[in-house]
This record gives structure tokens, C-alpha cells and sequence, in this order.
């Protein structure tokens, strides 16, 4: 902005002088914290795959009312895996702090964590092998996490995943505060933090119902699909071919199923939005609380060990939307998560004040091109 255009080589230059040069480090400044908004949580370490959710204002579905959210968004395109949660213990879990590594995880054939060492200096790695289903661990969805880890892992995603005590310290504030929780009543999203900074989240139920019954394509109250595929037909349960269209892992000894499949596995059978395994796989953690019961939350898409009666429960008119619901502190081999996220809201004024500055920029530009042509006239 603070450049000078040069006309005979079509390019901007710095300008001089003291005011240009303070104009130039204004610009340098704010491009340098423009970049550093802009890093992505690939450069930070975990790796956050995710797919944007448009057409705010949808209608909800006519049948529960559930999809309508107001506000764009973004959600991870896959359920959270081994290798990713891993990656946040070795950064936070030297001491286990409030139980965020279970040993079960170890233990059980469909969890993929091991952890060495002794308290205070604990490390983890990603089981060796694959698990009974045959999908190597590393990319298989993370299980055996109960609701307050999940809260915990997106809190230190929103907060820069640091690492150490700082990083231990990220944990318990962010988009749930936590306070140390490990049981009781699931905290509510904090949405004046989440509006003024921007956050990670486990999204809620309408987040999640949008993602993955929504018709990308639609905004009525009918623009929905029964099924997480992206279709109104019964997904078939299948693990023995997961490129067929409109197949899922579920099914349990129907199938037979053993365990979850890598995430990704199921490449024609996507959402709308284009999410992978929003049916079947792993039983789905969300942020929304049982009406009835503020220490449980309703759990959507089914895991590989729901059988072909039960999958019904994830349609979106039989099921109700309202999935299973499931206890705060359980941790199973069912039950993974994804996680979603949620931009600040700017201000009013914020907005207004950048608009008056592009129009002022504007004038600006207009006001010295309009000199300029004077000066060649008169000459």
C-alpha cells in the first residue's frame, strides 16, 4: 500500500524519505502478521485435514430441525487418528494430565497407543502392526477417548499446540473451559471466546448433522440426504472392498467387522461436503449434551460394532439425528472424534473501519492520479 508505482516499468517500488519508510514497516509488519494468521496447523505439527462448510443459513431439516447453522465453518475431512493424537502426548502427556492417555489404549487390539517410560516423562508411539480389521494403526481413527480429552486435544489445537508445561496449561481454556474436569457436567462451548478469537471445536449437532446429511448443493429444509453418503439409500456394510460407492464399516459379526478401517478408506462414499466415514467406522463424539443428562453427549455416525438393526439410529429421519447417547468419562473401542472449526467473528466497528480504510485508500490513489494528469496537462 505504502509502495510507489512506477509507470514506465509497470512494478511498485519502496518509497524514501522518512514517512515512506514508516509507511514501509507499517506494510512489512502487517504483511508478516497477515502470514502468521495465515499458518495452518500443518506447519504447528498435527496435520488438521479439513473441508469447509458453506451455505450459511440453511433451513434446517424439516423432519428435527437439526442443520441449521448460521455461519461458515470448517470440519476435519477425517476422524482424528493415532498418529495425530500421538503427536499431542508427546507434546502435553509427559505426566498424563488428567488421564488424557488411557491405558486401554495400549491394551485393547483396537487401541493403537503405547505408552514408555515413567511419570513426568512419559513418551508414546504408535502400536507396531495393524489391528484385527488389518489397518495400520497409525492411520486408524484414535479410540478409547473419552469427551474430556477430546475437549482437551481441540483446546490445545486452538491455542497454538504448544508443548511442556505451557502446553499443559493450553489444555483447560480455549473453546471449553475445563478447569480440571475429568467427570460431572460437560462444560458448554465458550461462544464469546470462540467469537472474539476463533476456534477449534468438537462440533455440535448441528455442525455435525450439516456435514453429514446436508446437500451441498441446497438450502431447503428437504435439501438432505437420509445417509452420511451423500445418498437416501441404506450404505451397504462392507470391509472387504471400501471403494465401492455407498458402502460403511459397520455391521459387527453380520459383516464381520473386527475394528475400524484406516480413515479415508471409504473414497466413494463422502458426505456432500465431501467427508470421509460419516457412517460406520467410529462412533463420532460431539460438544451436544442429552437434554436429560448434562454428563452425557449424543455420539453420531456408528462404529464398526454397530450392528445392521442399529445403524438406523444414525438415519437421519429414523434416527431422529439423534445418534446414541454415551457418557463423558466412557472410552471405548468404539468411539473416536473429529473436530471442527469456527472463525471470529469481526466486529462491527472492525469491519466498518476496514472498509473507510479501502475507500480512504481508494481516494487516495484517485486524488494523486488526478495531480498527476493536471501536471502533464499544464505542461
Amino acid at each position: 500500500v505504502s509502495g510507489m508505482h512506477c509507470r514506465r516499468s509497470k512494478r511498485w517500488t519502496w518509497g524514501s524519505g522518512r514517512g515512506a519508510r514508516m509507511l514501509n514497516m507499517r506494510a512489512f509488519a502487517g504483511a508478516v502478521a497477515f502470514a502468521v494468521a495465515s499458518v495452518a496447523s500443518t506447519v504447528l505439527g498435527v496435520t488438521i485435514d479439513m473441508v469447509p462448510i458453506g451455505n450459511p443459513g440453511n433451513a434446517g431439516y424439516i423432519f428435527n430441525g437439526l442443520g441449521d447453522v448460521p455461519y461458515t465453518y470448517d470440519i476435519g475431512k477425517y476422524e482424528t487418528s493415532n498418529q495425530q493424537y500421538v503427536d499431542f502426548l508427546n507434546a502435553v502427556g509427559q505426566s498424563n494430565p488428567n488421564g488424557i492417555y488411557s491405558a486401554s489404549m495400549g491394551s485393547n487390539t483396537n487401541g493403537g497407543i503405547v505408552q514408555s517410560g515413567a511419570p513426568g516423562s512419559y513418551t508414546y508411539s504408535v502400536k507396531t502392526g495393524a489391528n484385527p480389521q488389518g489397518a495400520a494403526y497409525a492411520n486408524a481413527p484414535v479410540m478409547l477417548v473419552n469427551w474430556y480429552s477430546a475437549a482437551r486435544f481441540v483446546n490445545w489445537l486452538t491455542n497454538g499446540q504448544q508443548t511442556g508445561a505451557a502446553g499443559v496449561n493450553s489444555l483447560e481454556t480455549g473453546a471449553y473451559n475445563l478447569s480440571n474436569a475429568t467427570s460431572g457436567p460437560l462444560p458448554t462451548r465458550d461462544t464469546a471466546f470462540v467469537a472474539t478469537n476463533g476456534a477449534f471445536v468438537l462440533p455440535n449437532m448441528d455442525e455435525w448433522f450439516k456435514a453429514a446429511f446436508h446437500n451441498a448443493a441446497g438450502l431447503a429444509a428437504t435439501d438432505y440426504n437420509l445417509w452420511g453418503t451423500a445418498t437416501s439409500t441404506q450404505p451397504t456394510a462392507n470391509v472387504s472392498n471400501s471403494l465401492l460407492a455407498n458402502v460403511a464399516n459397520y455391521g459387527r459379526t453380520v459383516t464381520p467387522t473386527l475394528g475400524p478401517l484406516e480413515v479415508g478408506s471409504y473414497a466413494n462414499s463422502l458426505s456432500s461436503y465431501g467427508l470421509y466415514e460419516t457412517m460406520g467406522n467410529a462412533a463420532e463424539i460431539t460438544e451436544t449434551r442429552n437434554p436429560s443428562s448434562d454428563t452425557m453427549y449424543q455420539a453420531m455416525s456408528g462404529s464398526w460394532s454397530t450392528n445392521t438393526g442399529n445403524i438406523l439410529a444414525f438415519n437421519a429421519i429414523l434416527g431422529g439425528g439423534s445418534g446414541t447417547f454415551v457418557n463423558g468419562t466412557a472410552a471405548t473401542a468404539q468411539i473416536g472424534f473429529r473436530v471442527a472449526q469456527v472463525a471470529a467473528v469481526p466486529e462491527p466497528g472492525t469491519v466498518a473501519l476496514a472498509g473507510a480504510g479501502a475507500m480512504g485508500l481508494a481516494g487516495l490513489e484517485w486524488n494523486r492520479r488526478r495531480k498527476i494528469k493536471a501536471r502533464r496537462q499544464a505542461a
